[in-house]
């Protein structure tokens, strides 16, 4: 059941890179958004609390939180603005993590600017192919933080 709802968590997310990547031949002006996010601690620890207070309520037996989340893990994202305008479709799961103070923006595509900053971090070679959609500052931020990263829920699927 936990495995589940990360996975289905994860297939959001993935998802929604994926659309991006293959089906949109043309940049994405919405990188620009990602591009220009500036990562903190504290809001990876409270995408990270929202996150985790998410599966555990879905996981607790919410049939229609569950319904929800895999709903929003279904969508096939097309743009940023798509991903983004999930949490305005899906409000339940959004609330979540307005709990936490996070907008609807880092709701929906810190994990993805994490992804990506920490993908760079990880491979610099990437750098040049994730360059529209991240900075050196983001990657120098994974790097940094790469240890407390890796104990996070929803990075680490645990």
């Amino acid at each position: 059941m936990k495995r589940t709802l990360i996975l289905a968590a994860a297939a959001v997310l993935f998802a929604a890179v994926s659309a991006v990547a293959a089906e949109k031949p043309d940049k994405d002006p919405g990188y620009k958004i990602m591009h220009d996010y500036v990562l903190t601690m504290p809001k990876v620890k409270a995408y990270d609390t929202a996150y985790g207070a998410l599966t555990t309520a879905a996981k607790a037996g919410d049939p229609s939180l569950k319904a929800d989340l895999a709903a929003a893990s279904s969508e096939n994202d097309q743009t940023i603005a798509a991903t983004i305008d999930k949490m305005t479709k899906h409000p339940r799961l959004y609330a979540f993590f307005q709990k936490q103070g996070l907008s609807k923006m880092e709701a929906s595509l810190l994990p993805l600017i994490l992804m990506d900053a920490c993908t760079a971090a990880q491979y610099p070679s990437m750098i040049p192919q994730l360059a529209d959609r991240m900075t050196p500052a983001q990657a120098d931020f994974c790097k940094t933080n790469m240890a407390t990263i890796k104990t996070m829920h929803f990075f680490s699927g645990q």
